[in-house]
């Protein structure tokens, strides 16, 4: 008799949605996008952009670094090996 409100009130409690949005209009995009990066290289080279031995830097620091890799958008950082796309 009291098994179907108290099944109804746990759900409730445990935050169920009861309308998940059903078109994609309603579903945001994951923010993913990467901003224009400087990194602070050993070695760079122009083709492709890419570098060896990279670390980011921030703009204000770039006078600071010998050798500057900056990669507008898109890049990879694999182990501070950096690949502009």
């Amino acid at each position: 008799m009291f098994i179907k409100p108290t099944i109804l009130a746990i759900l409730a409690a445990c935050g169920i949605n009861s309308n998940p949005p059903d078109a994609p209009d309603e579903i945001e995009p994951p923010d993913d996008q990467q901003i224009d990066q400087h990194f602070c290289c050993q070695s760079v080279s122009a083709k492709p952009w890419s570098g060896e031995g990279c670390v980011t830097i921030a703009v204000e620091h770039i006078n600071t670094c010998a050798k500057v890799l900056y990669c507008p958008g898109k890049w990879i950082n694999d182990e501070g090996d950096v690949t502009c796309e």
